[in-house]
């Protein structure tokens, strides 16, 4: 459901402001972002043996989100 919402808005941009490959391919990317974050999760659970492990596991995901969040902020800020 959010990601169903998230093309839809995504799909509205695109037709306001043209499509063009990078808009396109940005769009696409963040699906097989989730995914790929999704199956590395997978592999990672099982692996995964100590609470230490887990925080370890969950900081540097939460490393490469928050470098997403601090591009999209310094982006969008100038917008």
């Amino acid at each position: 459901m959010i990601r169903d919402e998230a093309d839809n808005r995504f799909d509205v941009l695109l037709e306001c402001y043209g499509k063009n490959n990078s808009l396109s391919a940005f769009q696409k990317s963040a699906d097989v972002t989730v995914q790929l974050m999704q199956e590395s999760f997978f592999i990672l659970k099982k692996k995964a043996e100590t609470p230490e492990q887990k925080d370890e596991i969950k900081a540097a995901f939460n490393a490469q989100i928050s470098y997403i969040i601090a591009c999209y902020n310094r982006f969008f800020d100038s917008l």
